[in-house]
């Protein structure tokens, strides 16, 4: 009884309903609103197809539709809802599955005129309380399991959207899948999408970021270790062993040593390996989902991606454009994070400005998904109490400070050595010999910088540690071994 009363805002009364059959067919239809098309006799909308009446609706966005879908009740607040002809509204609604005997023939929908309207220039915030249940920024990957989904992937724009399709057809099958995207983007929600649509749902889903570990680390790591295979070594299961039947995921795969890249190839390749110290082979199965966060052909030039595994690698591949390229994502993102933390501070933001709107698909997000929740974190945080809207001004300042960030960013890319473009131009160096000559010397400069500090000097060039420690011994770079 108390979800009874918190219906429709405790209100006690509703502004119309609707049936349906499964075809979509409108089998009844009262209004008691105008808004709603009170002036619309029963007869006007019976025998029209309810998807052809309310024309923003589909089988996949409205409740009437879920509700016979699960055979269960499927509430919504303030969804929003277009009528031919009129002008749209924000409704509360209830569906109900119709059964005869234990087969579900239509629904009937109970639906209200939601309590507030977005103020001039404000646009609602189409989330419920479902869909915050089930928010996909709070769910977290156990050991071996997968908690995404393809329906948790934010897709509105046209690129976006084909990305998401896509996982259907690789998960159809067991062919290794690489993904790549910009730090940020979402691989791992995608790697976790595709082990929940394939068959092997069921199995563990492993997830390893190759950058993450120490090199020395990482082969025992993946394939596990015999006892004395060195000093204090133990018997222990390596992440191939623990994926076994599953999914094993690498992110960062071009972090992986070359020489442990050869070794993995043969594992794609027979689907055995040994441990580290042990004579014996181990068979295992494992779909392999692996990642990287720059183009996978430049990986190879750059000598951080063996070819020949990424031919095995990427037999099926998934690009996920960066944010800046899917702008009309951006306003459902806000949303959910909004949603999100208004519970972390307390809140009650039901609507986004225009302005911010405008003002956030103008940037160029170089952090993409989480680098936007963070300003929208500070936006709500930095909101007035009891505000309903959150303003472009209460992201201002944060947002001022990225822009100029980004600037400098821009400014920095700009290569000395090419600003005197006509003079360099008379040069006849090949520009392969002059780019490695150009790398040879920021690195050199980087090192200096950092007092020979490997671990820093990557993370300024924002490359990983493994590749410029490669990188530093293919140069003939000296840094200072004290500092490393």
């Amino acid at each position: 009884m108390e979800i009874l009363k918190k219906l429709f805002g405790g209100r006690g009364y509703i502004d119309g309903i609707t049936i349906i059959n499964l075809q979509g067919e409108i089998l009844f239809s009262a209004k008691f609103n105008e808004k709603l098309g009170a002036h619309q006799s029963s007869k006007e909308l019976v025998g029209k197809n309810f998807y052809d009446v309310y024309e923003n609706l589909s089988p996949e966005t409205s409740t009437i539709y879920k509700a016979m879908q699960v055979g269960m009740p499927a509430y919504v607040e303030n969804q929003y809802l277009e009528q031919v002809g009129r002008k749209g509204i924000r409704i509360t609604s209830l569906s109900i599955p119709i059964k005869s005997g234990n087969r579900i023939v239509g629904a009937i929908d109970l639906s209200m005129q939601a309590q507030s309207e977005p103020p001039a220039g404000a646009v609602h915030i189409n989330l419920s309380a479902e869909d915050l249940a089930e928010n996909r920024t709070g769910k977290m990957a156990g050991s071996f399991s997968a908690r995404f989904t393809k329906q948790d992937i934010i897709a509105v724009d046209e690129a976006m959207v084909a990305a998401r399709e896509y996982i259907d057809i690789v998960a159809g099958c067991n062919l290794p899948v690489m993904i790549y995207g910009e730090t940020g983007t979402g691989k791992e929600m995608f790697a976790q999408a595709i082990h929940n649509a394939s068959d092997r749902k069921n199995k563990p889903f492993v997830a390893q970021n190759c950058a993450a570990i120490p090199e020395t680390l990482l082969e025992s790591i993946l394939f596990g270790t015999s006892k004395g295979a060195f000093t204090g070594a133990v018997e222990n299961v390596g992440l191939l062993e623990q994926a076994n039947g599953g999914t094993l995921f690498l992110d960062e795969i071009n972090s992986m040593p070359l020489n442990l890249q050869s070794k993995l190839l043969r594992v794609l390749q027979e689907g055995r390996f040994c441990r580290l110290g042990a004579k014996t082979e181990t068979a295992v199965d494992v779909r392999f989902v692996t990642a990287l966060n720059t183009q996978p052909l430049e990986a190879i030039e750059a000598g951080d991606l063996r070819r020949d595994i990424y031919y095995r690698l990427a037999m099926m591949s998934i690009t996920i454009p960066p944010l800046r390229q899917r702008k009309k994502d951006i306003p459902a993102f806000v949303e959910m994070y909004v949603k999100k933390h208004n519970q972390t501070f307390g809140k009650q933001i039901e609507f986004l400005s225009a302005e911010l709107i405008e003002k956030l698909q103008s940037y160029s997000w170089p952090g993409n998904v989480r680098e936007l929740e963070q300003v929208v974190v500070y936006g709500v945080g930095q909101a007035a109490p009891g505000a309903r809207v959150l303003q472009y001004e209460d992201i201002e300042e944060k947002f001022t400070q990225m822009l100029q960030a980004d600037e400098g960013r821009q400014t920095e890319k700009i290569v000395p050595e090419l600003a005197g473009a006509p003079h360099a131009a008379q040069k006849t160096q090949p520009l392969r010999q002059a780019v490695a000559q150009l790398e040879q010397k920021m690195l050199a400069d980087t090192l200096q910088l950092t007092g020979g500090n490997l671990s820093r000097a990557a993370k300024i060039l924002e490359i990983p540690r493994q590749t410029l420690q490669r990188k530093v011994q293919q140069y003939g770079i000296e840094p200072n071994p004290q500092n490393q």
